[in-house]
């Protein structure tokens, strides 16, 4: 039901930071962000490309390091008159992001994720603005927390927030995210921050990421279904509610039915029994669960039963209509109904929907639903 997480032979910090810099093609640049909420213990590569640093490992030094806000707020303080300082132009962009006052300590104080992108370089020297900076940034985690979305899924459950990692990107302790640009020819890098996660998470200590290697996704129809699939997931696990929670579970479902088209709940609860059931007992006793999760018919003349029923139309909370115990149990049916589909999705992700299709017809058969 779960990805591999393999473990690997960590290597030394600097010969995987040497590594990432000499393969840097041209236009290319190594960006660092912060992680929070993650035990690291050894600098190794979280996937091909990714590499995790623990906290302390990396020094200004190593990226030579000319430009980040507590520097430039510094200097912004010196050159204040009665309180106030006029700014234009590039000064004021970079300027906003100086207001964070993020030093050096802090930022390398954090665990790091290292991995090459590519962006315009002259537009990221002089920007058109601050908003500007910070969706560079913004790329940057949307597109690394991809990876994590695969650590969550493997490492993490329903059940448990507390396991959950940070966002990738947030400073730990700050509203602020950040990450560090540096451009190999140049031998320097800058270090931008601004506001970009709206949330963090509060409870527990987070996830250890000891001896975690995520394998690399398949380039495929079903590898990038997969990758929706996941951010979904990972939305529910960070959920501000168990209702909540439960609803997004509810449309991942339904997404993972059929991710190209609208699919009724009664349809998209038996594809997902075709595909993930033992045998004809498991597949009717899985298609019973449905309609309790669901719209499960009470009594004559009493209201439906199921449960998202009751939360839609009638506006109740999932600890309403049940116990502790029962969500417990839920939660652990929902996510076999959501993790089998998308780990056959990542195992097979060079392949095109119709796989899942044909898998789900020889299962039809094999189930003897004929």
């Amino acid at each position: 039901m779960t990805i591999a997480i393999e473990p690997t032979t960590p290597m030394p910090m600097q010969a995987i930071l040497s590594e990432l810099i000499s393969s840097c093609e041209t236009g290319e640049r190594v960006c660092l962000l912060p992680i929070s909420r993650v035990l690291v213990e050894a600098t190794d590569w979280l996937t091909p490309g990714v590499a995790l640093f623990p906290p302390d490992a990396l020094t200004a030094s190593d990226l030579r390091v000319v430009e980040w806000p507590a520097r430039r707020f510094a200097a912004f303080s010196r050159q204040m008159t009665d309180g106030v300082l006029e700014l234009s132009g590039d000064e004021l962009h970079w300027g906003k992001g100086a207001m964070t006052n993020i030093d050096l300590p802090e930022f390398f104080g954090s665990a790091l994720l290292g991995f090459k992108t590519r962006l315009d370089w002259q537009s990221f020297l002089f920007p058109s603005s601050h908003e500007a900076h910070l969706e560079m940034l913004r790329a940057e985690m949307e597109r690394c927390d991809r990876t994590f979305d695969l650590v969550r899924f493997a490492e993490c459950d329903l059940w448990t927030p507390q396991k959950l990692p940070g966002r990738v990107g947030l400073l730990a302790d700050t509203p602020y995210s950040c990450g560090l640009f540096y451009a190999p020819e140049d031998h320097e890098s800058y270090l931008i921050a601004g506001e970009v996660a709206s949330h963090h998470l509060l409870l527990g200590i987070g996830t250890d990421m000891t001896d975690v290697f995520v394998p690399p996704m398949p380039s495929g129809e079903l590898a990038t279904l997969a990758t929706h699939a996941l951010r979904l997931y990972s939305e529910a696990l960070e959920a501000v509610s168990e209702t909540s929670r439960f609803m997004q579970l509810m449309a991942l479902i339904e997404f993972l039915a059929d991710p190209n088209d609208f699919t009724k709940m009664q349809h998209a609860r038996k594809a997902i029994g075709r595909q993930i059931a033992h045998d004809k007992a498991d597949y009717l006793a899985i298609q019973q669960d449905f309609l309790r999760l669901t719209a499960e018919q009470g009594p004559v003349g009493i209201p439906k039963q199921g449960l998202r029923h009751n939360i839609v139309h009638f506006g109740k909370r999932l600890e309403d209509l049940t116990t502790l115990d029962e969500r417990r149990s839920v939660y652990q049916r929902l996510h076999r109904y959501v993790g089998v589909p998308i780990s056959q999705m990542v195992e097979h992700g060079e392949k095109d929907w119709i796989f899942i299709e044909t898998m789900r017809s020889a299962a039809k058969v094999r189930l003897g639903l004929d």
